[in-house]
């Protein structure tokens, strides 16, 4: 494959992750990125306008759906937390009843 395929491809496989994200569907946007990130890494520094093109706009997706994950990673941490919270009430609840 050559720079220019493989660019490519990391951008169809970022506006997959895009969706995944928007979706919120995590484990699929977690696999997307895992097939993402070997692609990235191959991308070499020299490339043509248009491959810069498409690379800014990899960069500029990775930013931006990295700042809706942590906003979404607060969410569900917020939500574990509480849904903890109430078990662990009503556990006392049931022990307490119990006696």
């Amino acid at each position: 494959m050559n720079q220019y395929e493989l660019i490519q491809h990391a951008w169809t496989l970022t506006e997959a992750i895009e969706a995944a994200v928007a979706a919120e569907d995590w484990v699929k946007a977690a696999e997307l990125t895992q097939a993402r990130t070997p692609l990235v890494m191959q991308i070499g520094a020299e490339q043509s306008a248009d491959a810069l093109v498409i690379i800014r706009k990899i960069q500029a997706s990775i930013e931006s759906m990295m700042s809706q994950v942590q906003e979404a990673n607060v969410l569900l941490s917020t939500g574990y937390r509480l849904a903890m919270d109430k078990a662990n009430a009503a556990g006392r609840y049931h022990q307490a009843a119990r006696f």
